[in-house]
């Protein structure tokens, strides 16, 4: 009487490990697998945040050098409309100065028949 209980007592307890130990493995299985994934992505998280950082530091290195060539071209314009000034100054001064000969000639040559009367 009380060795069929105990053999179902074995018996259950028996099949109560195995489908525990089953879930054991595959819960083992699951983490093992779990842990592959995480430490892969904490791989490429580690190499996205240098990536990153290198990026950080280009765009850094481009603004500053964007804002260096922003003044060299500022300097660059002032320069230009300085010597366009000087030009212009410089035409004026020829000009004048093809004004006064044309005068002198006319001086001249205005004396040259006075003096022929």
């Amino acid at each position: 009487m009380i060795a069929p209980t105990i053999q179902s007592i074995g018996a259950l307890a028996a099949a109560g490990g195995g489908i525990g130990g089953g879930f054991y493995a595959v819960k083992w299985a699951f983490e093992w697998v779990a842990g592959r994934m995480d430490k892969r992505a904490d791989r490429v998280d580690a190499s996205t945040d240098k990536l990153i950082a290198r990026l950080e530091k280009q765009v850094e290195a481009l603004t500053d050098r964007l804002d260096q060539v922003e003044n060299e071209l500022r300097d660059c314009t002032r320069k230009h409309a300085e010597s366009d000034a000087k030009v212009l100054r410089l035409e004026a001064i020829i000009d004048g100065k093809g004004e006064i000969a044309q005068r002198a000639a006319m001086v001249a040559a205005a004396d040259r028949m006075e003096g022929r009367r």
